[in-house]
């Protein structure tokens, strides 16, 4: 937890710092951040040291016993922080599963050539609650088989109704699962009739009423074809090229509340481990990630599990701290098969210079 919140950045330390509501924050430095938010964690556990690697201790053995983790055979807190993490994301992936098959839904009505980029974009969304990137390519390819597999017949397979009937009686999740299939059936500029039909029979089917599908569709398009408007280049010539690069940066704004605190740690994971998608190519470098990190539902997640502000943002700080952990040991690992691959290279060349060891990083074990 500790290396997570100094491998945090400004925008990260800021919006944490802004969730504990403290008058003057924005006075602070990097590290008169971090003492502040493990000032206030501390207190919310209940630990009456001001040693941070004591509040770690207590914050990590908290969250343990939130969600049922046996410490007993846990040796230090390295393992503790990967039980955690396998926990929780075993847990907010059973949560959000049906979130992710409404996704699944629209891609599957809509445009035949977009399936392969919006899966990329669903596995972007995903990418916090599943970091292990080999899961996740096991969900992503199991997407886009099932996208190829169903095209306009997406609504009723199994997979999708008995989604709907776990949001029917969760309003705040049917909001969640509808938007964050928007966003990405808009990432390719348009969104079908099919992709439009498939919204309201999935939100009726939820409960909702046909004028309230309405007007989530109006808002969202109201929004996005604003902004597309907003940022089309005035007196440019159109090119197919271009025409993806708006459309991604309307998509992008589509969210007034991009920027918040899963969105940039979704940002700042892509540039460590650097597996930006190519679907992303014609969009900004910034903002896109949060965009996604915004509709993970991560969030709403731990609101579900935990109870009071407090103990919400807590486990986001430790979760999140832990992530960071993570996506720091795979791009040292990945590294480390680079220097091994380059050492093993054909007789001839230039020999390598041997890599010394890679430590991993500290709290963090790769599955």
């Amino acid at each position: 937890m500790l290396q997570g919140l100094h491998l945090m950045g400004e925008a990260e330390l800021g919006e944490l710092v802004k969730l504990t509501h403290a008058k003057g924050s924005e006075n602070l430095d990097g590290d008169q951040k971090r003492r502040h938010i493990l000032g206030l964690a501390g207190k919310v556990v209940g630990c009456s040291s001001s040693d941070p690697v004591e509040i770690e201790k207590e914050c990590l053995l908290w969250l343990a016993g939130h969600w049922g983790v046996d410490t007993k055979q846990l040796d230090d807190n390295d393992e503790l922080e990967r039980a955690l993490r396998i926990r929780i994301a075993e847990e907010a992936s059973q949560y959000l599963g049906p979130v992710w098959w409404i996704s699944c839904a629209l891609i599957a009505v809509g445009p035949a050539d977009a399936i392969n980029p919006k899966i990329r974009l669903l596995d972007k969304a995903a990418s916090l609650v599943v970091p292990s990137r080999s899961a996740r390519q096991k969900l992503s390819d199991n997407w886009r088989s099932k996208c190829q597999e169903w095209g306009l017949n997406a609504f009723q397979q199994p997979e999708i109704q008995q989604s709907i009937e776990a949001l029917k009686n969760s309003p705040e999740k049917v909001e969640q699962a509808l938007t964050l299939a928007l966003v990405i059936s808009l990432a390719d500029g348009r969104l079908a009739m099919e992709e439009d039909r498939m919204v309201r029979d999935i939100g009726e089917a939820c409960g909702k009423t046909h004028e309230e599908c309405s007007e989530k569709l109006r808002h969202v398009n109201s929004i996005y074809w604003g902004h597309q408007v907003e940022v089309t280049p005035k007196r440019a010539q159109e090119t197919p090229e271009g025409d993806k690069r708006v459309a991604m940066q309307a998509a992008q704004l589509t969210l007034e509340s991009a920027g918040t605190l899963e969105g940039l740690c979704l940002e700042a994971c892509d540039k460590v481990v650097g597996r930006a998608e190519a679907v992303e190519e014609h969009a900004p470098k910034s903002g896109w990630q949060r965009v996604l990190g915004t509709v993970s539902g991560l969030k709403q997640f731990f609101g579900n599990k935990m109870r009071g502000d407090e103990q919400v943002n807590l486990v986001r700080l430790v979760y999140l701290s832990i992530i960071h952990q993570h996506a720091e040991a795979a791009a040292k690992a990945e590294a480390a098969v680079s220097l091994a691959r380059r050492a093993a290279g054909p007789v001839h060349a230039e020999e390598a210079p041997k890599a010394g060891p890679i430590q991993p990083s500290r709290s963090i074990k790769l599955p």
